[in-house]
């Protein structure tokens, strides 16, 4: 799950699959309906409990992981897809909106980095983080681009 979050904070200006994403292909509920999820108090929750959670618990917090993340995503897939379009004198300007918005988010990405790690150290948490079918079947759920694996 850290893989997406970071890919997505790194992407390249040439990923296609941000594209799909752009032109709203992709419709969800979670896009009608105003979610938030406090990504530190889950990874708090996931180190308190996580270890006697079963495969479904695990799931519903990587699905809730996934919802704190989307702001996160979506932001900097906005900004990929306006580096695509811009000209190249607009590109260091955009560039410098990407850094900011990187340092903005770099609490998320920690704490994602940390729910990983406590996932990992269960047998439940990594059968999850090792499902990529289910992961796949998530993100599209959520409203990820198809491009965007797991």
């Amino acid at each position: 799950m850290v893989a997406i979050a970071m890919s997505i904070s790194y992407m390249s200006c040439k990923n296609e699959a941000s594209k799909d994403a752009a032109s709203g292909d992709q419709k969800s509920a979670v896009e009608n309906v105003e979610q938030t999820v406090d990504l530190a108090a889950l990874v708090e929750k996931v180190k308190a409990e996580g270890a006697n959670w079963s495969i479904d618990e695990w799931k519903d917090a990587f699905k809730q992981a996934l919802i704190a993340l989307k702001p996160m995503m979506t932001s900097m897939m906005d900004l990929q897809k306006k580096a695509e379009g811009a000209k190249e004198e607009d590109l260091a300007k955009i560039m410098d909106e990407a850094q900011a918005k990187q340092k903005e988010f770099e609490p998320l990405q920690k704490a994602m980095e940390e729910f990983e790690e406590a996932a990992k150290a269960t047998e439940n948490g990594k059968k999850v983080l090792d499902d990529e079918e289910w992961g796949k079947q998530m993100m599209k759920e959520l409203g990820f681009p198809e491009g965007m694996d797991i």
